[in-house]
């Protein structure tokens, strides 16, 4: 039994500023079999409801509550105190909706900071880095939305989240705590969020080393669509094993659901 599958998004159900092929077809018809469905994504950037309007610019039907951020896994791990936030609309939205007060920058001795929550910021300066740096030494959890050192854009490779964790890791000496994929927190808060269990639900996606390495991580059967990062080839060099393999979603919907 299958009753839910977790999509991510970048190179799965889209690529660039098209869909890929099938994929409006297969979410379509997933209501019809009675499979709930949840985006989910290590972006960190941009609220949900600008998730859904870019799907459904697509034609890919969607509602906020169908799409997952790693910002708001972030503040629903972080739960309660106050954050100085690295990051953009999509983090600050997320943690102010959660009721989490974040703090501007002050002498250390003036305030007392729980956590340093840091997500893709493409305006950070140095200033920023230094506040949080500072915030961590004097004992705030530091946590980073996902682990993504560059994003790939159609101006080329870019720096990603990751890239400004490992800057404040550097000068801290502090590994964050890593909410996206592929460690397990946002998939078991989309778990949560569908009130079901790693045994009801497949992650699908295209990359091995985040949405397969982290579904296999949280115990979900896990389904690489070769429509993204990861190739045949890098799957003969992986460790990580999905349960299924499919060059595109005609292949997918006959290895999940042989009678679609």
């Amino acid at each position: 039994m299958i009753q839910a599958l977790l999509l991510d998004l970048d190179g799965t159900v889209y690529r660039g500023s098209e869909a890929v092929p099938g994929a409006i077809h297969f979410i379509a018809n997933l209501a019809d079999r009675g499979v709930r469905h949840l985006f989910v994504t290590n972006r960190s950037s941009r609220a949900p409801e600008v998730v859904c309007d870019q799907l459904r610019g697509y034609g890919i039907s969607c509602e906020p509550e169908q799409v997952l951020t790693s910002a708001e896994a972030t503040a629903d791990w972080i739960g309660s105190g106050t954050v100085y936030c690295i990051g953009e609309d999509g983090l600050t939205t997320a943690l102010t909706n959660r009721g989490l007060r974040l703090i501007q920058p002050q002498p250390l001795d003036d305030q007392h900071v729980d956590y340093v929550a840091v997500g893709l910021d493409r305006d950070v300066t140095y200033s920023k880095l230094a506040a949080a740096s500072q915030y961590i030494l004097a004992g705030a959890t530091f946590v980073g939305t996902n682990p993504d050192k560059a994003l790939n854009t159609e101006s080329g490779i870019v720096p990603g989240t990751g890239s400004i964790l490992a800057a404040l890791s550097a000068a801290t000496g502090v590994e964050p705590v890593i909410i996206g994929k592929p460690e397990t927190t946002l998939i078991e808060v989309a778990l949560q969020r569908l009130g079901l269990t790693a045994k009801d639900v497949v992650m699908i996606g295209d990359n091995l080393e985040t949405d397969i390495r982290g579904g296999v991580n949280a115990g979900l059967r896990t389904a690489l669509v070769l429509t993204g990062i990861s190739t045949e080839q890098d799957l003969e060099h992986s460790d990580v094993e999905p349960t299924w393999v499919a060059s595109g979603y005609e292949e997918l919907a006959a290895q999940l659901f042989r009678d679609w």
